[in-house]
């Protein structure tokens, strides 16, 4: 089968505590976040479908104050947890699960 774009958008991956800006791309068999040329960090992130055990909805917060409804939690089957800061994060959230639904 050949592997296809199900959605793509901005998407920064939290990553010890230090956004690393770029594009979120989910597709038939992966999630990607390709950092932006600017970045230092600039090693592309790959996670399988079948890697995915879990997807939340999580908020940050700035200054450890105000916290701000932007996150998209997704839980590996390992446990390890990949953090991203979305625009809307509730349509990704639907995107990811229909896609682990439909078996990509």
């Amino acid at each position: 089968m050949k592997e296809r774009t199900i959605r793509s958008g901005n998407g920064n991956l939290l990553k010890n505590g230090v956004a690393v800006g770029g594009k979120l791309h989910l597709t038939s068999e992966y999630v990607y976040h390709i950092p932006h040329a600017m970045n230092l960090n600039k090693k592309q992130t790959e996670i399988a479908l079948g890697e995915i055990s879990q997807v939340h909805l999580i908020s940050h917060r700035i200054f450890n104050l105000i916290p701000i409804s932007n996150g998209l939690e997704i839980v590996l089957h390992s446990g390890d947890t990949m953090r991203f800061v979305v625009n809307k994060r509730k349509r990704w959230k639907r995107e990811i699960e229909q896609a682990l639904e439909n078996g990509y």
